[in-house]
């Protein structure tokens, strides 16, 4: 079963792999489940099937592992007992057993190739270039404890169950009355005609008087207030600053491409097809018959294959999953067919049908690629002993300063707040992760020797020199920036008023092409939907528009430019509904998956009552602590 794939995984390659063969369907706890006693080795019982307690403890755990990983915080026992765990993994577990079973009675058999095809299809076996990578496929077995056979058996069984489970769905779909009025809410749309009303500059705004100013001041104090500054020193250790100084000579450049003349070589691809054929006794006879004047497309026909199904694609001989099958396919000549072929799952004819020849590229041509990696390769390995001077030197008692002189770096001083941003309150950018730099440095003390942050491949050293505490300030303090936010707010209600004047106006019988040309403004006109009519009309504007009945009158708030429109509605427009129409929205598909996700419970919840499904409630108990999981 699939929980069997998360023994001893590990590290980034697990992270990958226990999403390589997840249920197409939800997870369903086991309160419906029959509790009783039982064999102290068997934690679940469906049907014919056992659970054994520990498959059940290695699933738990790498559940409770993967949630930890996700949260980025350790999840304890006690935690992972009081939200279910438990429940939700042996659930699963149950599910698992149930939908076998279920295949099994009804004689489902996943063949050799479609199990092949969907290793080879699947992402997290893929390399760099995007294709099937033999090389990761067995690495990330091997790290998960697997044989190769072990993993396609687990592949079978999973292709089995979402065969099942897609035959359950496959033709459900949102209800034709509902997405008729998705449609409806969606398609809607609306003409108006407006005029556009740009703000003016604060600047352009009459200087407030003292008084207001004062009163302006007062009322929003708290907000003028001058945050806690910190000074730091920082040293920063970056392989690409460092990459970036390094020199290179012709003679590291030519002999690395020597010794690397594979990487830049594009391996032959083959356009292959195959016959698959039940034993090698059928697959002669078909390979007779084509040499007797017999054509590979009727031994397709015969099989009931269409060109699609034969066509196995464009590949080199790395991506393809079968080696013996590779072998063959790259050693046959173009436009023949092969001799009956014994892989590891199935038996075959091939036929090529086209090559693409291996093609090099030349020492010219990567000459600049072939820099940067030296340069990189030799900043990390100086990065490497340069952190270990530093550290070194601030455990002897040195300071970050005397550490710079002597390795011949430099020291920045800067003086940040909480955010990380400068006392002009730009953030700062071209310090690397300088927000974990700051939230470090925000709790750390003045001269106290701290850490440095690691920085994905960089390192960050920072000392805090000087601390600022927040304080409120005073109005001369703030003068200038509350002049300026007064001068903002009150260009916005001038706006506001100028477009409730603009409706008093139009409300009172005057048309927009006469207002217009009395504010020496541009009539204009559009369509939008609900969700706007680019480029002019956005979607917080059209809220507006659908909230004003037709030859109404109305405003939107301000766009991102400030700028308001005002606005007449001259047309509703409506459009036909097309029940063979795709939606656009997305919204049916969205809504057929939950009715599908329900029917599938359904179905699940039934077969563990068909069968009998029961937990061993002691045992589970030992496994989740604390009473019964």
């Amino acid at each position: 079963m699939l929980q069997l794939l998360r023994k001893g995984a590990a590290g980034w390659f697990a992270k990958i792999f226990l999403g390589a063969l997840v249920l197409s369907f939800a997870v369903w706890g086991i309160e419906d489940v029959f509790r009783s006693g039982g064999s102290p080795n068997v934690a679940a019982k469906v049907g014919d099937r056992e659970i054994s307690v520990e498959t059940f403890r290695q699933s738990y755990r790498n559940e409770i592992q993967r949630v930890s990983e996700q949260a980025r915080r350790p999840i304890t026992p006690e935690i992972a007992r009081m939200a279910g765990f438990g429940d939700r993994v042996l659930g699963n577990l149950i599910n698992e057993a149930a939908l076998d079973q279920r295949a099994q009675a009804l004689g489902l058999a996943i063949s050799d190739d479609e199990v092949a095809r969907e290793i080879a299809d699947d992402q997290i076996f893929k390399g760099l270039d995007g294709r099937f990578d033999r090389n990761r496929f067995n690495e990330i077995l091997r790290s998960n404890g697997l044989r190769e056979s072990d993993y396609v058996a687990l592949q079978r069984a999973f292709t089995a169950r979402r065969q099942l489970t897609d035959a359950l769905t496959g033709a459900v779909a949102a209800p034709a009355a509902m997405r008729e009025a998705l449609h409806a809410f969606g398609s809607e749309s609306r003409t108006i005609s407006y005029l556009t009303l740009a703000p003016e500059a604060p600047s352009a705004v009459p200087a407030p008087s003292e008084q207001a100013l004062k009163a302006f001041f007062e009322e929003r104090k708290g907000s003028f207030a001058a945050p806690e500054y910190r000074k730091l020193a920082i040293l920063t250790l970056d392989p690409a600053a460092i990459a970036a100084t390094k020199q290179v000579s012709e003679q590291d450049l030519r002999a690395y491409f020597d010794q690397n003349k594979p990487k830049y070589v594009t391996p032959e691809k083959r356009s292959i097809e195959q016959i698959t054929y039940p034993s090698l006794e059928e697959a002669k006879a078909a390979s007779d018959r084509i040499k007797a004047g017999g054509l590979f497309e009727q031994e397709m026909i015969a099989r009931k294959l269409a060109p699609n199904d034969a066509f196995l694609g464009n590949l080199t001989k790395a991506e393809m999953f079968d080696k013996k099958i590779a072998d063959a396919a790259f050693g046959l000549a173009p436009n023949t067919v092969s001799e009956p072929v014994e892989g590891s799952f199935s038996t075959v004819l091939l036929r090529v049908t086209g090559v693409q020849q291996e093609q090099a590229r030349r020492f010219e041509d990567v000459r600049g690629d072939i820099r940067k990696v030296i340069a990189d390769q030799q900043a990390r390995s100086e990065l490497r002993g340069l952190h270990d001077k530093i550290d070194e030197a601030r455990l002897g008692g040195q300071t970050l300063d005397e550490i710079a002189k002597a390795q011949g770096l430099k020291v920045r001083t800067l003086e940040i707040d909480a955010q990380g941003a400068d006392k002009a309150g730009n953030p700062v950018t071209d310090v690397p992760e300088f927000a974990k730099v700051a939230e470090a440095a925000f709790a750390a003390q003045v001269g106290a020797e701290n850490e440095a942050v690691a920085a994905g491949d960089a390192y960050v050293w920072y000392e805090v020199r000087e601390i600022a505490p927040a304080h409120d300030r005073s109005f001369d303090e703030a003068r200038t920036v509350a002049e300026a936010r007064w001068r903002e707010e009150e260009a916005r209600k001038r706006l506001a008023a100028r477009a409730d004047a603009i409706i008093a106006e139009l409300k009172g019988g005057r048309t927009l092409e006469q207002v217009a040309q009395a504010q020496k403004l541009e009539v204009d006109q559009s369509e939008t939907t609900r969700s706007g009519g680019a480029p002019d009309i956005t979607a917080e504007q059209a809220t507006a528009v659908f909230a004003t009945p037709v030859d109404g009158f109305g405003k939107t708030a301000p766009n991102e430019q400030g700028a308001r429109l005002v606005f007449k509605v001259t047309a509703e427009n409506t459009r036909p509904f097309d029940p063979n129409a795709s939606d656009p929205s997305g919204q049916a598909d969205r809504i057929a998956e939950g009715l599908g996700a329900d029917l599938v419970t359904s179905f699940v919840r039934r077969l563990r009552d068909d069968l009998g499904a029961t937990i061993n409630a002691g045992a589970v108990s030992q496994v989740v602590g604390g009473g019964e999981g």
